[in-house]
């Protein structure tokens, strides 16, 4: 067994059958890999999907999971737990890989320094809907998307971003040294708080591993037409904001400092003159709006941390 590939779900029945066909079809051989569900307490037909996926793709070492405390990040603690490979691979439940994903990640660890790879991510919008003109691609970021412009292998430092969720990879020896991922953060029912992965990339960089993006291990991520509204991305940005703070406050032990204070007040400042200098540019207007809004919301956060701690939540 090369990689186990974990795929944490929640009341998204209806959508893991493109993730499995995918799957379905790697080239990397069937023997080579196994693929955990890990059932974050549904309360919709997931088990019964998954079940019956289990007797459909006979030729694949799918697994059933159960984890009932809610949360993205139980669920990928869970599945790290019961993976039976070195390396293990993290795919949305509505994310689709290409056929040789696998491989491609696999490729990125022959340097036994290298403790995560993460790659491409395309947002895939409904080709039965006309999208609306301001939502350009300033907005990927806000689907997953991920693409740092370059066609090689990257190392990367604290200075770059660190790969994503719907499309990241570990060495499991790496996550448990870590002390696994924080389940203070990220997604947990329907709250919009995210950053696990990017919380585990700076830990174990600082822990003197390697962190690398491949831009040719790539996966499609399925956008549903409700992330289209701009109400979704005012939901979205009070989740970021204090995502924002509570990955300071985890990497600095528990503690909050007057030097976060400072950054987030700078980047206020900054995506306000942005907002002003861009304002007749429909896409970036709203953008900017939007990172204003994160920052506003990080330093509320700040406060809270610095004088009620974790109490705050």
């Amino acid at each position: 067994m090369l990689i186990s590939v974990i795929i944490p779900t929640f009341n998204r029945a209806e959508k893991l059958t493109p993730a499995l066909e995918a799957l379905n079809e790697q080239s990397l051989p069937p023997h080579n890999y196994e693929i955990l569900f890990v059932d974050n307490n549904s309360s919709d037909d997931t088990k019964v999907v998954i079940e019956s996926s289990i007797k459909k793709y006979v030729g694949l070492n799918i697994k059933y999971l159960f984890e009932g405390r809610q949360g993205l990040n139980f669920a990928r603690n869970c599945g790290v737990h019961h993976a039976l490979a070195d390396i293990v691979a993290f795919l949305d439940d509505d994310a689709v890989p290409q056929f040789d994903w696998l491989q491609r990640l696999l490729s990125s660890y022959e340097d036994p320094k290298v403790g995560c790879v993460g790659g491409k991510i395309i947002p895939s919008f409904p080709k039965d809907i006309r999208l609306p003109q301001w939502l350009t691609s300033i907005f990927n970021g806000y689907f997953s998307g991920f693409d740092l412009g370059v066609n090689q292998i990257k190392e990367l430092t604290e200075k770059d971003s660190f790969p994503y969720g719907a499309n990241i990879s570990f060495r499991k020896k790496v996550i448990i040294s870590a002390g696994f991922f924080n389940p203070k953060l990220d997604r947990c029912g329907k709250n919009l708080i995210a950053g696990g992965e990017t919380e585990m990339c700076i830990r174990i960089y600082r822990m003197g591993w390697k962190v690398l993006y491949n831009p040719i291990a790539v996966v499609e991520h399925i956008i549903s037409p409700d992330r289209l509204k701009r109400e979704y991305f005012s939901d979205h940005v009070k989740g970021e904001g204090i995502t924002k703070t509570l990955i300071d406050y985890s990497i600095n032990n528990n503690t909050i400092t007057y030097h976060h204070l400072f950054m987030y007040l700078c980047d206020l400042l900054m995506y306000s003159k942005k907002l002003f200098y861009c304002f007749r540019k429909r896409d970036k207007r709203f953008y900017y709006y939007l990172r204003i809004r994160v920052n506003v919301y990080a330093l509320i956060y700040w406060f809270k941390l610095k004088y009620f701690g974790m109490s705050a939540e």
